[in-house]
């Protein structure tokens, strides 16, 4: 059988990246493969690595790596003993130089590689420096796509809005895997949250999982709940700080006088899943997820989902019944959906979340992903003669 020894490389694999980093490491696991990244010095610096044992190739500090992550042929040394006994390279991410260097090293060791764009492709990505992402699609981007022996998307979706930029035939579905919920313990851990909080044992709890970022739409979030105007519905804003900040989150909730706010800031690892056990849907109005790791935990969960259209899981769950899809953007949808979900009996709500739990655990299964990567890669693999 044919071993891969694959290189993956990314940009700026720190923590505060987000979805990225979680993805390339599950890729680092299912395939024991080596990780490059192109970090910004002070970044990793003040963040430390998002992946362990993952090689960062400081980029210049100059113009060139401020505006393309340029590296000095001095800096990828590292990065290129590392590449020399790679038989699969795989890159994550686009319009940077670090593609240019797995186009290059590809070329040189004639070894495949593969492209994974992380919703690179998506519409809304060209909303903003759109002449410029054009430009690198036709001089660097289709030809970088069309030699690629496969293009990993995380989503039916995803895949589909990548056809108005590329239509090859080595386009490829894969679902990233998500580590399930442990929800045992369900019932004491809502009722400890919710004696923290304040939260009447009878109410509805929806939670808001993400950065506090314009693309998750916390604020647009937080009015919706106000639009719904249900007494018995309480909302959990949990992210860390960035294009808004928990104080500004506060005073939107207030301004629009939003009933049950509860911003708490971040929350990770076991203490997130508390949050998550305590409540009874999970919600995300985010212009774009490609993926979205934290509406995949919430599936495995077991509880139901109200997900924007830019949710790319979305399509995957058309048929399962497992919460509301939301067919457009408008906060007169999201808040019928609310509405919708107030009224739904406990009974209701518990089979929906047992559907989407039973498929999140067969689809998003690690072995299942890790099987179909290994599969590709083999076929990558042999087709090169390595």
């Amino acid at each position: 059988m044919t071993s891969s020894h694959a290189v993956l490389v990314g940009l700026g694999l720190v923590p505060t990246t987000g979805g990225p980093p979680k993805s390339i490491n599950l890729f680092r696991k299912a395939l024991d493969a080596k990780v490059v990244s192109f970090t910004d010095s002070k970044m990793l610096e003040a963040e430390g690595t998002a992946i362990p044992g993952a090689v960062h190739v400081p980029v210049d500090e100059g113009l060139r790596g401020r505006s393309y992550s340029w590296v000095s042929a001095k800096s990828l040394e590292p990065a290129e003993a590392l590449a020399s006994n790679a038989n699969l390279l795989s890159c994550h991410i686009l319009y940077r130089y670090h593609v240019n260097w797995v186009k290059r090293k590809a070329k040189e060791q004639g070894v495949p590689y593969w492209v994974v764009p992380h919703g690179c492709l998506d519409p809304y990505v060209f909303t903003y420096r759109s002449f410029i992402k054009k430009l690198w699609l036709k001089w660097i981007g289709k030809s970088f796509l069309d030699g690629a022996d496969s293009i990993i998307c995380a989503t039916h979706s995803e895949r589909d809005k990548i056809a108005q930029w590329y239509t090859g035939d080595n386009l490829r579905v894969v679902h990233w895997p998500v580590t399930p919920i442990d929800d045992s313990g369900r019932e004491g851990i809502r009722r400890e949250v919710r004696e923290q909080l304040g939260i009447p044992g009878d109410a509805k709890v929806l939670v808001y999982l993400g950065r506090l970022h314009p693309m998750k739409r916390p604020l647009e979030t937080i009015e919706a709940v106000a639009k719904a105007g249900c007494d018995n519905v309480h909302l959990l804003v949990i992210g860390p700080e960035e294009s808004y900040s928990v104080k500004e989150c506060k005073a939107h909730a207030k301004q629009c006088s939003a009933k049950n706010v509860h911003v708490l800031g971040p929350v990770y690892g076991k203490d997130k899943e508390r949050y998550l056990l305590a409540s009874d849907a999970f919600i995300s109005l985010s212009i774009r997820e490609n993926f979205g790791h934290t509406a995949a935990e919430s599936l495995t969960a077991g509880l139901p989902v109200i997900l924007s259209p830019g949710n790319d899981l979305s399509g995957e769950i058309q048929s399962v019944e497992c919460g509301w899809l939301l067919k457009d953007d408008e906060l007169s949808t999201a808040a019928a959906a609310i509405q919708a979900f107030d009224a739904a009996s406990a009974s209701e709500l518990n089979e929906r979340g047992k559907r989407g739990k039973s498929w999140a655990l067969e689809a998003l299964s690690f072995d299942t992903f890790a099987r179909n990567l290994q599969a590709l890669a083999r076929e990558a693999i042999e087709k090169s003669g390595h």
